[in-house]
């Protein structure tokens, strides 16, 4: 480090440029000249202290640091006393001539008054801890011994032997299998070898030692060696550093979105038999920690479920408590988010959620590919989520598949889908948004209630606009037919009127809700105007799924190769639901996964078509849907009235206005 002094020649640093002193042109004013360009420049002494005091004004030396030594490091106790001996050295000779003969008996007095070491040092050595000394502006640390100042720097093997070892660390030691230092070591003992084959006995190599193959990986940087051995994403996530991070000051003003697979099993509701591992898609607000909306499901990560996710976060769970009674707690969080955090996922790049995030005033922004530390909230929220919810529950698939051993969680499995989704729903309102977050060292549902006012939470304009908003953009024809998409047709009264006043032919831009593709949103953008529309086939496709209706039409394809039949997709959609029936006993886990899947989307089929599976006058009287038929463990549709069984023809199904005669064997359909 050193000192110096604001004077003559003295070489200073001005905003990275070097400046010298060049002389003083009154008592307080000096004129410096830029060393590169020689331009000259005069700065008042006071003014130059303040830079000093501002750290803008530094003295850089005149040579580098490196030379030295160490003085940019603290000693140890033995340094510190060899630091303060050669001091008392260089102070003696330090306005002598560099001469042997003006040197040693300044030397030797020194010698004799501090009585160490057993002989004076050489006046060679003085001299370099002078020159030193000097370089260091009066630096004592520098006249420690360094790796820069210690022994002979050459190498003492060959230049072909360090390219040989060379090669050897990059055959072996930087490669993903990671191989150890002996082992590369080896390598370069056999290369070395085979070289000395092929030279004559006067042209040798000397052969190398294990000190030069770790000297030589101990000199590559390390980000080099971890990303040769590890990767190039784990060697960036290892030496990664933190440049800061985005400061939100509000509510609603960032979220971030990720998805996860639940570490649990699930159970059917009516067989009891493990469907598998469920879906969660969440979303978290940064400033308070609250969950904004969360989708659990068997539908894998796709816009479908992003979509689901952000329904729920945009409207006020007003009938959660309705739905689910045992809930205690309010989830006051809701609202539309002034900027979305995602990741690298496929389907957060969808021109569809960008037209979304445009539409609701939401800035899009995405976290860097396999950083997953830019959206730290909700990947934190995962790990508590699972140890809350999954983990130590009968069924729990663990995290690490280490801590697995023999269980088999489909087998331990005994939380059913529906229980799973009331457990997910009150840990979140009571447990999570309940607990003093660490960060915040308040509660979730505290910091949400005192930071915000409900008025200014923004909402959607209305919940139709939402779902024509939120739906999947395609872009189609409208004709004479109405709108065709995937095979079906939809026409109204209002699309006509659009043709008879904006042409016979238009190009119209659609959103699908691909959930239930039994209507779609037309958009006519030249009058803003947008129109629900109806399937044609409203009976086939009200409340299916855009993927279930992709397996209708492939199953009805290779039954019907001519697709003659009117009926075709409902007698597919009927077959298939009795195969779902079957394929739910089988041991296969991937099949109970897709038949899970289909369970799902058909529960929002049957609750809009009225038809739902209900039981009549005894527990196993039961009405199949699918089939359309009445089933009793007996066979027969029976009645319990008090003084014993009677027959009834008529039987009227509850909550749906339709009546159904019914047949008495097992099986027959009702009409």
């Amino acid at each position: 480090m050193g000192t110096s002094c604001l004077e003559q020649n003295a070489i200073v640093e001005i905003d990275g440029k070097e400046h010298r002193l060049h002389r003083k042109i009154t008592d307080t004013c000096w004129q410096l000249e830029e060393l590169k360009t020689g331009l000259l420049v005069t700065k008042e002494h006071n003014e130059l202290l303040r830079m000093v005091a501002k750290q803008q004004l530094t003295f850089p030396g005149s040579v580098p640091t490196s030379k030295c030594g160490p003085t940019n490091f603290g000693l140890s106790t033995e340094d510190l006393e060899t630091a303060k001996l050669r001091r008392s050295y260089v102070l003696a000779v330090l306005d002598v001539p560099n001469s042997r003969q003006q040197m040693e008996p300044a030397i030797i007095d020194v010698w004799k008054r501090v009585k160490q070491p057993t002989k004076p040092p050489g006046w060679v050595s003085v001299y370099r801890w002078k020159t030193r000394f000097q370089y260091s502006k009066g630096d004592a640390r520098a006249l420690i011994d360094n790796a820069f100042n210690r022994g002979n720097r050459t190498s003492r093997y060959a230049t072909a032997v360090t390219s040989i070892c060379q090669e050897a660390i990059l055959a072996k030691y930087l490669k993903r299998e990671r191989s150890t230092i002996q082992e590369t070591f080896e390598e370069a003992l056999l290369r070395v070898m085979k070289e000395n084959e092929l030279r004559p006995d006067s042209d040798q190599l000397p052969m190398p030692t294990r000190r030069i193959i770790t000297r030589l990986i101990a000199d590559i940087p390390a980000f080099d060696k971890y990303s040769a051995r590890y990767g190039h994403d784990a060697a960036l996530k290892r030496f990664r550093y933190v440049r800061g991070h985005r400061v939100v000051s509000a509510p609603l003003e960032r979220a971030e979105i990720d998805h996860t697979h639940l570490d649990l099993f699930v159970v059917d509701d009516k067989t009891s038999l493990p469907l598998g591992r469920p879906y969660v898609t969440a979303c978290i607000d940064s400033y308070t920690r609250c969950i904004l909306g969360i989708y659990v499901g068997f539908n894998p990560p796709s816009y479908q479920s992003v979509v689901a996710c952000l329904k729920d976060c945009f409207l006020p769970k007003v009938n959660l408590r309705e739905e689910y009674p045992e809930i205690v707690n309010e989830w006051a969080a809701y609202g539309v988010m002034r900027q979305l955090v995602v990741d690298g996922g496929q389907e957060f790049y969808s021109k569809s959620l960008e037209q979304v995030c445009l539409s609701l005033g939401i800035e899009w922004c995405a976290a860097p590919r396999r950083e997953p530390w830019f959206k730290g909230k909700i990947e934190r929220f995962f790990g508590t989520f699972n140890r809350g919810i999954a983990h130590g529950i009968p069924g729990t698939a663990f995290s690490n598949i280490f801590e697995k051993d023999d269980y088999d969680p489909s087998k331990h499995a005994v939380v059913k889908f529906s229980t799973l989704k009331w457990i997910i729903r009150k840990w979140i309102a009571d447990v999570y948004h309940q607990e003093t977050h660490r960060s915040l060292q308040t509660t979730p549902a505290r910091m949400w209630a005192s930071s915000i006012r409900p008025e200014d939470i923004r909402l959607p304009d209305g919940s139709t606009q939402l779902d024509a908003v939120m739906g999947r953009v395609y872009r189609r024809v409208l004709t004479h037919k109405g709108v065709e998409f995937e095979g079906l047709f939809y026409s109204s009264p209002e699309l006509n009127n659009l043709r008879i006043s904006a042409g016979a032919n238009l190009e119209v831009e659609i959103r699908v809700d691909e959930s239930d593709i039994g209507s779609i949103f037309v958009v006519w953008p030249k009058t803003n105007s947008t129109f629900r529309v109806p399937a044609r086939n409203v009976e086939y496709a009200n409340g299916i799924s855009l993927w279930q209706h992709s397996i209708f039409r492939k199953w009805q394809k290779e039954r019907d190769p001519s697709n003659q039949s009117p009926y075709g997709w409902l007698k597919a959609q009927e077959e298939i639901q009795r195969r779902i029936e079957e394929d739910l006993h089988l041991k296969r886990r991937r099949t109970r996964m897709r038949v899970a899947r289909f369970k799902e989307a058909s529960e929002k089929a049957y609750t809009q078509t009225g038809y739902r599976e209900a039981t009549l006058a005894l527990p196993e009287a039961v009405f199949h849907p699918s089939t359309r038929s009445l089933t009793t463990e007996s066979g027969v549709l029976e009645s319990a009235p008090a003084g014993g069984f009677t027959y009834q023809p008529l039987v009227e199904i509850e909550d749906t206005g339709l009546n159904f005669t019914a047949m008495y064997k097992k099986g027959y359909e009702v009409g």
